[in-house]
């Protein structure tokens, strides 16, 4: 159940950050004022999204074979499988690394106060979170 949730909460996750960022990229652009009621509900709504999607993910590898083979002193046996290797160790530490970069983007972003630096702060940030995930998602398995 957990692994549906963590697989299918990834479509909405993406969505979210691929929003966030085109809808900033746009007020930047357009020299819109920064309004609270949408840039910055966007900015934490795209924010919780995929601190969901990670917790999901934690609970979902914390339940997995590689987790436990991991546990059980086959390391070696996982990082030499480029697949485990993948699913194990890479794909859950870029999760983490691209939740820190949203969390690290946000707070720049809420305590800037030149509307061009929090345009950027989010575009930046988000973006390259959105990068980092979307290039270690295990796609044979999604496919």
């Amino acid at each position: 159940m957990i692994k549906f949730l963590h697989a299918s909460w990834a479509y909405f996750t993406l969505f979210a950050l691929i929003f966030v960022i085109v809808q900033h990229s746009y007020s930047l652009f357009s020299g819109r004022k920064y309004r609270l009621q949408t840039e910055f509900r966007l900015a934490l709504l795209g924010l919780i999204f995929f601190a969901v999607q990670v917790v999901l993910g934690i609970i979902n590898f914390l339940y997995s074979d590689y987790f436990h083979a991991l546990r059980n002193g086959s390391f070696t046996s996982v990082m030499k499988n480029a697949h485990s290797r993948l699913a194990a160790v890479e794909h859950p530490a870029m999760g983490i690394i691209g939740l820190l970069l949203v969390l690290y983007g946000f707070r720049r972003m809420f305590y800037q106060i030149d509307r061009k630096k929090k345009y950027m702060s989010i575009i930046l940030f988000y973006g390259l979170a959105l990068l980092l995930v979307l290039l270690r998602v295990p796609w044979k398995d999604r496919l």
